[in-house]
């Protein structure tokens, strides 16, 4: 699905990644785990594209990402950031509308009906016209991976996902990405909650000092 070869990201001149090589593959949770700087966070914002000026090649289903156009690519790889980065003068609703109109050019009337499917699987319509501020860290989460979803992304990113969660809400986290993964999804997310990792993961890797220093599969 996502295979990245020899990527080297440099940022101030200092290196962040260094000679990285891995594989997502299709249809299973991905995990990069290691300590804070490793460069995790770094190399799913390169798989996203959001870092481009990296060296190496990154590739989704044979094709370059960098070479994606942005409808494309928003279409192929999600991702969820560890502060989520909602909209707060829009809505629950029109925060996972808005992406719609602007990316997949939908109008108002079809963005919002899709927006309100996603929603109701996710058990947010109750707070469809709710704004971010009054919503708690477990249901902002929702909502910004229903604004990914959206989208219908092939490929679903996650920047620390359990970061700003209690323990019940991580649990239905795992229980949410876990569905999601049946449902066609490729999932990777970076984290250091080993509980996650070990109750989610199908394949991890070790990352320190940007180097990837081994693998483990489950």
């Amino acid at each position: 699905m996502v295979k990245g070869t020899n990527i080297t990201l440099e940022i101030d001149k200092k290196t962040i990644l260094n000679n990285v090589t891995f594989e997502i593959p299709q249809g299973k949770i991905t995990a990069f785990i290691g300590p804070s700087g490793a460069g995790k966070t770094s190399l799913l914002k390169c798989i996203a594209n959001l870092y481009s000026h990296y060296t190496g090649t990154l590739m989704h289903q044979g094709t370059s990402i960098q070479k994606l156009s942005d409808k494309k690519r928003a279409h192929s790889i999600g991702f969820i950031f560890q502060q989520f980065n909602l909209f707060p003068h829009m809505t629950v609703l029109q925060n996972c509308s808005s992406p719609l109109q602007m990316l997949h050019e939908l109008s108002n009337e079809d963005a919002t009906a899709k927006a309100l499917i996603v929603l109701a699987q996710l058990g947010m319509s109750a707070l469809k016209d709710t704004y971010p501020a009054k919503l708690s860290g477990g249901q902002q989460q929702r909502v910004a991976i229903a604004r990914a979803l959206c989208l219908e992304p092939q490929v679903l990113l996650f920047d620390e996902p359990s970061s700003a969660l209690d323990p019940q809400n991580t649990k239905m986290l795992a229980a949410l990405m876990g569905d999601l993964c049946k449902n066609g999804v490729t999932i990777a997310l970076s984290s250091h909650d080993m509980n996650l990792v070990s109750d989610i993961a199908d394949h991890v890797y070790y990352l320190e000092d940007g180097c990837i220093e081994h693998k483990r599969s489950f």
